[in-house]
């Protein structure tokens, strides 16, 4: 897998557009002209000019519209190409699951062992272990407590003082465990929005909930070590994955300034003793997000021809297109020749035919990216002929 956001981001200003040279006609924004390869899309075809690619757009009143426009249009295209190296690595080797949606533990605490409520945020401090290719997600948040009533949890991280992620649950069941979806909750060691390493912290405010006339339901159960050799063996096995990779510490820290405050985290205090009503639902897979952007230039020529490709297409099924600065009318059969070459012919050619050749010379080996997530899969040496 891969975080999308996080690709778009990461990739995005690696090639750039280069600037109109007119300025009496029309300038674009500046942020889609910077290029950290010095690389221009511009570069990559004669037909995919500024003037080509305004000529297909929507008829913006704006500047401002056909900047916004371009600029989605060239990140999916990023995306498309990602998602065209993963899909391929994929048709030759199966990632392991590592551990899908296992909840950290099993069965429910007792509806009389109950937290008292303090002016206090509480949750889960979680550590993600520095793991090449490795990634956890949050399915699925349940939440025990006595009382109905809405309970808001935040996702934090001590690199930054706002919150990643705002969850509103609205429970319904008095007493009882009750589960709520998330998206999008990804705990990587490091992205586009946080510092590597550091903490993660999934808490909500203890007057809020007394407020709502709620109050959390524990699990008796020391937090400090893995469970009993007595309990589930499901939820010891899991255990046994899940905790290789992550660690999970109940705390609370006195409120001070509001819920969504970045606080010193020197003030947690540990209480193994309880979960806080909270429980997780986890999923741990492959994630080669980090590795990608941390090797981006060898990325850097799929992506590029991937946005020209993608801008022809346009061309070619935009009818009242006028490809050229004479606007002559090029039939679309002229441009998908361009991108797709002859297909008659021995000799292969084309803006695609370049595509392949860029993405074999970046078809790592996959025990090289992560050894957890793809085993080796060499069976010899293999002859042929040229």
């Amino acid at each position: 897998m891969y975080r999308a956001n996080d690709i778009k981001t990461g990739l995005y200003g690696m090639i750039g557009w280069r600037q109109h040279y007119d300025a009496n006609q029309f300038q674009i924004d500046a942020g889609l002209t910077n290029s950290e390869s010095g690389i221009y899309y511009q570069d990559l075809h004669p037909m995919v000019t500024l003037e080509n690619v305004r000529a297909v757009s929507p008829n913006f009143n704006t500047s401002a519209e056909f900047d916004t426009w371009l600029e989605e249009k060239t990140k999916a295209s990023i995306l498309k190409a990602i998602r065209t190296f993963w899909d391929t690595k994929m048709s030759e080797k199966t990632a392991n699951s590592i551990l899908e949606n296992k909840t950290i533990f099993d069965g429910t605490g007792r509806i009389s062992d109950l937290v008292e409520n303090q002016s206090n945020l509480v949750g889960f401090e979680i550590n993600v272990n520095r793991s090449k290719g490795v990634t956890t997600k949050i399915n699925k948040v349940g939440l025990q407590f006595k009382g109905t009533g809405v309970v808001k949890l935040y996702i934090m991280h001590s690199s930054r003082p706002d919150p990643i992620k705002e969850i509103t649950a609205t429970r319904t069941r008095d007493g009882g465990m009750e589960w709520f979806d998330l998206t999008g909750a990804y705990l990587p060691y490091e992205s586009a929005d946080i510092d590597s390493g550091g903490s993660y912290y999934l808490v909500y405010d203890q007057t809020e909930v007394e407020a709502n006339g709620m109050q959390a339901i524990k699990k008796n159960r020391d937090w400090s070590k893995s469970p009993c050799n007595s309990c589930n063996s499901s939820e010891i096995n899991s255990y046994r994955v899940w905790s290789r990779y992550l660690e999970v510490h109940p705390f609370k820290v006195s409120k001070e300034n509001g819920p969504v405050v970045l606080w010193d985290i020197q003030d947690n205090v540990y209480t193994y003793e309880t979960n806080y009503g909270i429980n997780l639902q986890l999923t741990i897979e492959c994630d080669v997000t980090d590795i990608i952007l941390q090797q981006k230039r060898s990325f850097q020529n799929i992506v590029g021809l991937q946005v020209a490709m993608d801008m022809m297409r346009e061309f070619a099924y935009n009818p009242q297109f006028n490809i050229d600065r004479q606007s002559t009318n090029f039939s679309k059969q002229d441009i998908l020749y361009e991108i797709d070459g002859d297909s008659q012919s021995y000799k292969k050619s084309g803006i695609k035919f370049e595509f392949d050749k860029a993405l074999k010379s970046i078809m790592l080996d996959t025990t090289n990216m992560s050894r957890v997530c793809f085993p080796c899969g060499k069976k010899g040496v293999k002859y042929r002929t040229t």
